[in-house]
């Protein structure tokens, strides 16, 4: 009888791969981060790359779309699900005050996952186990609520002697069996207007919509574009005639459809970077901006691991014309790969002005390629390239400190 249900776990970002988010002043972000895929994919990754996501963003937008949850909300659903079996061993093991604190404390806890992909089979399992409880504990009324609510969320749910008491399964057949529940006419809203609701786990339409529900414990559901789904759990009698369900905005959604934005401060690089990383399932993101200096385009280059996200110094290389990205992009990356990280993102803060018409065609010389590695040590560090005459040799800004090549 400690047999325990399969509950479906939400997909969930888990680390795996290297993603690049891009920006230039010119506008071709997508040229930028091709650009740093390939290099990655050449040079190699700083980290167990699975793969590599020229479109970090792009990629963790469609996570979000398609349910995927952050790692943390991951271990809430673990947690549940370990309070539910260690509340039902209680059980077995006749701890019956016990076991009914612990399973209701499961049960509200599960509430909050309802509205993810098997939250409401979690939270099923968890009041069909309560009910059991208070059953034993002689609160027979209290008890086939719950195991009423419990096949309205999971009706499908096989309740049999393999797992259960005899007198667990009888009590689930008799609410099976029960006369339907008088019925209340109820009006749900939701905030905003036009979410999807769902009663007990079925799709009931879009918000305000009315319904007959029958009197006794429901559980509702809102979802909405943009916004966290909810779900709270709402009794329902003859005195109930209306119910609503207020939601709050998503900010990593917010955060992801709004991108890079111009002169970005360092929290909004922080934030972005780490919604980024968790639903895009990365364990790396490189960050990567086409930028303006003295007429010619240069690429500022970081590495981020982790959430939250501790970057490289910025790496920045040179370059005269579009040709050129592709081996600048190399040659940054070769250098923020093996950087120390310590610091936060901060490779958009920059204020770049928009990029020259002409390109200096002398860029195209080896000197531009050819080894430009400085040591990274902690705080900002600029590698700029240049080559022609009207620029004169190579030279390499560190900290803000320029030192020629003499």
């Amino acid at each position: 009888m400690a047999a325990v249900i399969a509950v479906t776990i939400p997909r969930v970002a888990q680390g795996g791969g290297t993603g690049v988010i891009a920006t230039s002043v010119d506008g071709d972000r997508v040229h930028a981060a091709a650009a740093i895929a390939a290099a990655v994919v050449e040079v190699g990754g700083g980290g167990v790359a699975r793969r590599v996501v020229p479109d970090a963003i792009t990629e963790a937008r469609a996570a979000v779309a398609a349910g995927a949850v952050p790692v943390e909300q991951l271990a809430h659903v673990r947690g549940v699900r370990e309070a539910i079996d260690e509340g039902w061993r209680a059980y077995l093991r006749v701890s019956v005050e016990f076991a009914a604190s612990r399973l209701a404390a499961a049960r509200q806890d599960a509430e909050a996952l309802v509205a993810l992909p098997g939250g409401a089979e979690l939270y099923a399992d968890a009041a069909l186990r309560l009910g059991a409880v208070l059953l034993h504990q002689g609160r027979a009324e209290e008890g086939r609520a719950v195991i009423a609510l419990a096949l309205a969320m999971d009706p499908a749910r096989p309740v049999t002697l393999a797992e259960f008491a005899p007198d667990v399964v009888e009590a689930v057949d008799a609410v099976r069996a029960a006369p339907a529940a008088a019925q209340q006419h109820v009006r749900v809203a939701s905030v905003p207007a036009g979410a999807r609701v769902e009663v007990d786990g079925v799709d009931r339409g879009a918000s305000p919509v009315e319904l007959e529900l029958a009197r006794g414990q429901h559980v509702i559901a809102a979802r909405a574009a943009g916004y966290v789904p909810r779900a709270l759990g709402a009794a329902v009698d003859a005195s109930t005639s209306s119910l609503r369900v207020e939601l709050e905005r998503d900010e990593d959604d917010a955060r992801l459809a709004a991108g890079v934005a111009p002169a970005m401060d360092r929290e909004g690089q922080q934030l972005l970077v780490d919604a980024a990383a968790r639903f895009a399932d990365l364990d790396e993101v490189v960050l990567a901006a086409v930028v303006d200096r003295r007429g010619e385009p240069a690429l500022r280059v970081q590495r981020c691991v982790g959430v939250p996200a501790r970057c490289s110094a910025v790496v920045e290389v040179g370059y005269g014309e579009p040709a050129g990205l592709a081996a600048a992009a190399r040659s940054a990356w070769a250098t923020a790969r093996s950087g120390a990280l310590g610091e936060g993102p901060s490779v958009f803060g920059d204020h770049p002005s928009p990029v020259a018409a002409h390109r200096c065609g002398a860029c195209r010389s080896p000197l531009l390629w050819g080894g430009v590695v400085v040591g990274i040590a902690i705080g900002a560090i600029a590698i700029i390239a240049e080559s022609s005459a009207s620029h004169g040799p190579p030279q390499v800004v560190v900290d803000g400190t320029l030192f020629g090549h003499h």
